[in-house]
């Protein structure tokens, strides 16, 4: 009985062994830092910003971003921007509603709607409207002017009668 016990228990303690030692299959699992010494386990970080692999917090490949939906009408429009009497807004758009304008920057990839159309030109002045942009999260939450924002989708409805 007491061998029967011994052998279950080394058979146990073997497998867990095996599964420990045993290698990832090849691509998978972390790459493999030839040439640099480890520390605790840990590859060495010797000549790398302290920032290495962490996006930037500000500028246009920022992390996170957010969207900033704003609600207002058109007060002007220009071939790359428009100019927008905010009157309601997200969370984000605070400061843009404070201060009741803002201007955003139109680029092609932006989507414009307005009853079927989709051209910068066919929108017009006191439209009422719903744009969505994107901008860095900690751009929004700084103290001073809000950042410049590009539209990624403007939703136009003539004004009511």
């Amino acid at each position: 009985m007491k061998l029967r016990l011994l052998a279950v228990g080394l058979g146990a303690v073997a497998l867990g062994v095996s599964s420990a030692v045993a290698a990832p299959p090849p691509g998978k699992g972390k790459p493999e830092t030839a040439g640099k010494p480890a520390t605790a386990g840990k590859p060495a970080t010797a000549g790398k910003p302290a920032t290495a692999g962490k996006p930037a917090a500000t500028g246009a490949l920022c992390r996170p971003k957010v969207t900033v939906v704003l609600k207002g009408t058109l007060s002007s429009v220009g071939a790359a921007s428009l100019g927008v009497d905010v009157e309601h807004g997200n969370r984000w758009a605070r400061a843009y509603t404070s201060l009741g304008t803002a201007t955003l920057v139109v680029d092609d990839s932006t989507k414009i709607r307005r009853n079927g159309k989709k051209l910068v030109s066919d929108l017009a002045v006191g439209d009422r409207l719903l744009v969505q942009a994107r901008a860095c999260k900690a751009d929004l939450t700084a103290q001073g002017t809000p950042p410049a924002l590009t539209a990624v989708r403007v939703v136009a409805h003539p004004p009511k009668s």
